[in-house]
């Protein structure tokens, strides 16, 4: 991001204003609100090449008594990807105890988990639409009425594939949220 010191008495133009305090870092691209449903939530056309770098954030409440994985696929054109080229990690802890696991060529991301008191995450993801791997980071945080949970996930796409957009789904139930995508701006 661009700076610039400005001066006693100097003017603000409106191009100053554009340039230098309007410059934020993070840009809302798109959101999606649902109400109670066992279906998958898509937004499609959120990766673009105006963005690198995406924030993805993430609340919502489930029907599982003991919180469930939330599984997310990149979208190619208005199709998510079910292949086996998902690489996950997660660690979480809380009630339970501490756990970790990896697996890959799975045929979706873990991003967090989700209970039937409150869920959420943050979601950094890189590269979705550029001709690179694909990679993130999220940290959740879930409660039901079994456990309460927090922890982190790792993703990662080996292929140099493009993606435009997301889709997330429960393990298993029913749920209602809000998922929210915001780029990082690039200057």
């Amino acid at each position: 991001m661009a700076i610039k010191t400005f001066t006693t008495g100097e003017v603000l133009t409106a191009a100053d204003t554009n340039t230098y305090l309007a410059n934020s870092g993070l840009v809302y691209v798109n959101s999606k609100t649902w109400t109670s449903t066992a279906a998958a939530q898509q937004i499609d056309n959120c990766f673009t090449s105006t963005y690198t770098n995406y924030r993805l954030v993430f609340s919502a409440i489930g029907s599982a008594a003991t919180s469930v994985n939330i599984l997310a696929q990149v979208v190619d054109t208005t199709t998510p990807v079910t292949s086996g080229i998902y690489y996950r990690s997660i660690m979480s802890g809380g009630t339970a105890a501490p756990a970790a696991s990896f697996a890959g060529s799975q045929t979706a991301w873990v991003v967090g988990l989700i209970g039937d008191t409150v869920s959420n995450f943050v979601w950094d993801l890189q590269n979705p639409q550029a001709a690179t791997k694909t990679s993130g980071t999220s940290t959740f945080m879930t409660s039901a009425t079994n456990d309460f949970l927090a922890g982190t996930c790792g993703q990662m796409i080996l292929l140099t594939d493009q993606y435009e957009g997301i889709s997330i789904a429960p393990a298993s139930g029913t749920w209602a949220g809000t998922l929210t995508v915001f780029g990082y701006r690039k200057s």
